[in-house]
């Protein structure tokens, strides 16, 4: 057994603090992104499960290395997990493949594992707000 009668004040903060910010991440087992105007983020969740991942408007690319994944929009109410919690119509995010993936305004990003393991989601938002520029147009 370790005993803290040997340790300063500060020391015993540190490590409660510490101790406590690990049981907290492992309570909660998602890496999330850090706010709804974050530009990229991770969704890791473990064994079937419903997830969000980010609040419209946006558009998105994602990535996973793995199958058992799909993603979907939900009307937005809490900005939570909660929000996901209502089945829609979703599209399948292919093992290293990039999918290409649109939210409205209201709207949350909903991820949907279907696999007992860890299922991991990397995406970023595309940035809609450069002018498309045709640099060069074939005629046949």
């Amino acid at each position: 057994m370790f005993s803290t009668s040997r340790l300063s004040p500060l020391t015993t903060k540190i490590v409660g603090s510490l101790a406590l910010a690990m049981v907290s991440f492992g309570a909660t087992g998602i890496a999330t992104a850090s706010g709804a105007n974050t530009k990229r983020g991770v969704v890791e969740a473990r064994g079937p499960a419903a997830k969000v991942v980010a609040v419209g408007p946006i558009v998105l690319h994602a990535y996973s290395q793995d199958a058992g994944g799909s993603l979907y929009a939900a009307r937005a109410v809490t900005g939570t997990d909660r929000d996901c919690q209502v089945p829609a119509s979703a599209t399948p995010v292919a093992a290293d493949r990039i999918a290409t993936f649109q939210v409205g305004a209201g709207q949350v990003a909903c991820l949907k594992t279907m696999t007992n393991g860890t299922f991991e989601l990397l995406w970023h938002a595309l940035d809609r707000s450069a002018p498309v520029m045709l640099i060069a147009k074939a005629n046949h």
